[in-house]
């Protein structure tokens, strides 16, 4: 049976080839992922923070050591000059910000150069220098950074969904993978990740 709804996803899971687990439950806005992989003779643990959009949970996966990872959604707006932002931050764990992403070009397509702003209860960014660029081996994925005068301060990685971008973003130290997360069942769980170093996404199958 076909379950689409947003409780479905919360709770243990277990990969599907026996080498770790994953937790997700949900808090206020957002939703939390904690991993605990087993690999040869290593084990890792990473966590994620993660919005539900259309049925599916989009996450930033990092290692624990990460001191701050974001997750985003970028949607075209208008003339395709613009796109609107959702975006949340390990730094407000538990709420939604907005944006907004403007460029000169009205290109269909992600890639070119922007001036975004982000806003958060009663904060606001200052506004970043936006590059995005297609990785040249995947025509899915996409590399981002945003700059203040002419210095990066934040990288991330981005896959397209649904005309959407959804992306998993950081301090330029550190490595982030974006995650795709949708039920295949009640009991079933299909997971599609990229990190920010590569150019191609993994699958997992996680059970329960």
């Amino acid at each position: 049976m076909s379950c689409n709804k947003e409780k479905d996803i919360l709770g243990n899971w277990k990969l599907a080839n026996g080498q770790g687990t994953l937790n997700i439950e949900k808090l206020g806005e957002t939703y939390k992922c904690t991993w605990s992989i087993e690999e040869e003779d290593h084990h890792h643990e990473y966590l994620g923070i993660g919005i539900f959009v259309n049925n599916k949970l989009f996450v930033s996966r990092y290692s624990k050591k990460v001191p701050m990872a974001g997750v985003g959604m970028y949607k075209p707006i208008g003339d395709f000059r613009s796109n609107s932002a959702l975006w949340a931050s390990t730094q407000n764990f538990d709420t939604l910000g907005s944006g907004i992403a403007i460029r000169q070009e009205t290109n269909e397509g992600f890639e070119g150069d922007y001036k975004v702003r982000y806003f958060i209860k009663e904060y606001e960014s200052p506004i970043f220098d936006l590059k995005i660029i297609k990785k040249k081996q995947n025509d899915n994925l996409y590399d981002l950074t945003w700059a203040i005068h002419n210095k990066v301060q934040l990288h991330g990685v981005g896959i397209i969904h649904n005309e959407q971008m959804f992306l998993a973003y950081g301090g330029i130290d550190f490595q982030y993978e974006v995650v795709i997360l949708s039920n295949v069942n009640e009991s079933e769980l299909n997971s599609k990740g990229a990190l920010i170093t590569n150019s191609s996404i993994n699958d997992e199958i996680y059970i329960r």
